[in-house]
C-alpha cells in the first residue's frame, strides 16, 4: 500500500509537471511572437533580456511574484509607448513619423499588456512546476539540469537545422547583448573574440564580452580580406555606404589571426547581407 501511494503521488506530480511545462512553453512562444507584432524592437530586446525566471528552482510564490511584476511592466510599457513612440517618430521623420508613432503606440497599448499577462502565466506555471518537484520530505527541491542549451533557429523565417551546440551557445549569448530580440543567423570564433550576426546587425564581442563593434547589415557596402593598415596582420575590411555619425569614418577593420578565419568571416558577412542592399562591389 505504501508503494502504491508513493507511485500514485509520483505519477500525479509528473503528470501535472509535464502539463504546466508544456503550457509554459506555449505561452512563452505566444509572447515572443506577439512582441514582434508591437513593431518595437527595443521593447523586444528588453523583454528577451529579462524574460526568464530561474528554471524549476523557483517555487509557486516566487513565480507569482515574478509574473505579477511582468504583468505590471507590460501595462506600463504600453502606456509609456503611447507617449514615447510619437515623440521619437516626430524627431526622426516629422509629421509622418509622428503619425506612425501614434499608430505604433496604440498598438503597443493593446498588445504589450497581453504579452505581460502571457509572461505572468508562464512564470506562474514555472513556479507550479518547481513547487511540485520536491523530494518526499518536502524540504529539498530536485534541481532541473539542462542537458544542452536551447536549439538555435535561423533567420527571419526561423528555420530549423540539425542541432549544433556552438550555435545554441551563440544564440543564447546573443540574447544578452544589444542584438536581443533579433533573429540569429550565424557566428564565428576569432579566438577569444567572437562575431555574432543577426538578420539585422553584425556584432563583435571582445574577450571580456563587451561589444567592440556593431554595424547594421544594410549599411555595409562591401567586404574584403587584406592586410590591415601599417601592419602585416590579415583582417576583414568592412566598407560602409556612408560615414558613421560619431566616428566620421566609412571603414571598419576586424583583425584576424589567419587568412582562413578572415576568409570565413568575409564569406559569412556576404551571405548575411540582404540582397537588395548588397553592393555588387563585393
Amino acid at each position: 500500500m505504501d508503494g502504491v501511494a508513493k507511485g500514485t503521488g509520483s505519477l500525479a506530480r509528473h503528470t501535472v509537471g509535464g502539463i504546466v511545462d508544456s503550457a509554459s512553453l506555449l505561452t512563452e512562444t505566444f509572447s515572443k511572437n506577439m512582441a514582434v507584432l508591437t513593431l518595437d524592437r527595443k521593447y523586444a530586446q528588453r523583454r528577451d533580456r529579462f524574460k526568464a525566471v530561474p528554471g524549476s528552482s523557483v517555487n509557486f510564490v516566487e513565480g507569482v511574484e515574478s509574473g505579477f511584476n511582468k504583468l505590471v511592466r507590460g501595462v506600463a510599457e504600453g502606456v509609456i509607448g503611447v507617449v514615447r513612440a510619437p515623440m521619437r517618430g516626430a524627431e526622426k521623420r516629422g509629421i509622418e513619423g509622428f503619425a506612425k508613432g501614434v499608430g505604433k503606440g496604440l498598438l503597443g497599448l493593446i498588445v504589450k499588456p497581453v504579452i505581460g499577462l502571457s509572461d505572468a502565466a508562464t512564470d506562474v506555471m514555472i513556479g507550479v512546476k518547481g513547487s511540485i518537484e520536491v523530494v518526499s520530505n518536502g524540504s529539498q527541491r530536485t534541481t532541473h539540469v539542462q542537458i544542452r542549451p536551447r536549439r538555435a533557429v535561423y533567420g527571419a523565417d526561423r528555420r530549423i537545422r540539425p542541432y549544433a551546440f556552438v550555435d545554441a551557445i551563440s544564440s543564447a549569448i546573443m540574447m544578452k547583448t544589444r542584438l536581443a530580440g533579433e533573429e540569429y543567423l550565424t557566428h564565428i570564433d576569432l579566438g577569444g573574440r567572437v562575431v555574432i550576426i543577426s538578420v539585422r546587425r553584425f556584432l563583435l564581442l571582445g574577450d571580456d564580452g563587451e561589444a567592440q563593434m556593431i554595424i547594421k547589415l544594410k549599411s555595409i557596402k562591401s567586404v574584403e580580406v587584406r592586410q590591415t593598415q601599417n601592419s602585416t596582420d590579415i583582417g576583414v575590411i568592412i566598407m560602409l555606404k556612408s560615414s558613421k555619425k560619431n566616428a566620421g569614418n566609412d571603414t571598419e577593420i576586424v583583425p584576424t589571426d589567419s587568412v582562413e578565419i578572415a576568409r570565413e568571416l568575409c564569406a559569412k558577412i556576404r551571405q548575411s547581407i540582404p540582397v537588395e542592399s548588397f553592393s555588387q562591389a563585393v
